[in-house]
């Protein structure tokens, strides 16, 4: 027979992971006391070895069952993976699979990029100082190029008839601009069209020479149909009035010369860096005997001089009246 304090060990021991109720317990007691108590007889002797025995298998079933259904219970068990910071324990999310993106066509460009795009190519290549990007109107058409792949064509055309444009094609996709049309034909026309109703309002309107308007109308209907070949004076050069003055007098000794003492008349025109090889804005100042009505008069003597300083550089005696209308100049091809 076990000694007490080795059973109760052996009972500290298996008990000491196991929880076991009220009922439990007093049958644990009761097989000690038995224990204790004396042997009379063999018979009880024999009753303790059983009572050993069953008490053995109640502890090591007390013991076994629960340690059974937690491992049953752990088998069953979902896990859950866990993502540790510190201090703090979260369970992790589980990732969603990734999409796979399958490759589209490529967008073709919006018709705002598109112009936006033209735009640009119109700032940087034309002379803005003629027409701006407003005074054109636009239109857009998708074309294709020679391997098929898409463009797009902005044609600008200026708004007062005189035959400028300018034509940008851009990569419908890329909006990258591939070509453009000569710069200069968006600011120059070939040519100015006397058929033109504009046109025409402005000589009703004005009279039949251009040269007799003044400097502001000139530079403006220059700007519009004739490439800015005209401008206003600037400051610190000859205003019209100066270069009238300055050709009057230097046409003095020709009129005196033809006999034509009377008044004179001077009609000044300024011509633009632009008009000129050399880059120097000149006045082309036209003098009469006779004031210039809806016929010209005869002769006319053409005075060129210098805007900057003044300066004269010829005086012609012109009796051709269309060539008086429409002087040679040593312009830029």
């Amino acid at each position: 027979m076990k000694s007490k304090t080795s059973c109760r060990e052996a009972i500290d021991e298996s008990l000491s992971g196991v929880r076991f109720n009220a009922r439990d317990m007093r049958a644990v007691l009761s097989a000690v006391r038995e224990q204790e108590a004396p042997q009379e007889t063999p018979v009880r002797a024999g009753r303790h070895r059983r009572l050993d025995f069953v008490f053995s298998l109640a502890l090591v079933a007390m013991v076994a069952i629960p340690v059974s259904l937690f491992a049953i219970n752990a088998r069953n068990a979902k896990t859950t993976p866990v993502t540790v910071a510190p201090g703090v324990v979260t369970a992790a999310p589980t990732a969603a699979p990734l999409a796979t993106v399958q490759p589209g066509p490529q967008s073709m460009i919006s018709e705002a990029e598109a112009i936006a795009a033209a735009r640009a190519c119109f700032e940087a290549k034309c002379d803005t100082s003629v027409f701006s990007f407003d005074e054109y109107t636009v239109s857009l058409t998708e074309t294709a190029e020679a391997d098929g792949s898409p463009s797009m064509t902005v044609l600008m055309r200026s708004i007062y008839d005189n035959g400028c444009s300018f034509t940008v094609m851009l990569g419908a996709q890329s909006g990258d601009v591939l070509r453009f049309s000569t710069p200069r034909l968006a600011t120059v026309p070939a040519f100015l069209n006397s058929e033109s109703v504009e046109v025409q309002a402005w000589y009703d309107k004005l009279g039949p020479y251009t040269f007799t308007w003044s400097q502001e109308n000139q530079a403006e209907f220059s700007r519009r149909y004739e490439g800015a070949a005209l401008r206003t004076a600037r400051s610190g050069e000859l205003s019209a009035a100066d270069a009238q003055t300055a050709a009057l007098k230097a046409a003095s000794d020709t009129f005196a010369q033809l006999g034509e003492t009377g008044a004179h008349y001077a009609y000044p025109t300024l011509y633009a860096e632009r008009a000129s090889a050399d880059g120097i804005a000149r006045y082309v100042v036209r003098c009469y005997a006779q004031p210039v009505t809806q016929t010209l008069p005869s002769p006319c003597v053409l005075v060129t001089l210098r805007a900057g300083d003044g300066t004269v550089e010829s005086v012609q005696l012109v009796e051709d009246e269309a060539q008086a209308a429409q002087p040679a100049l040593n312009a830029e091809e």
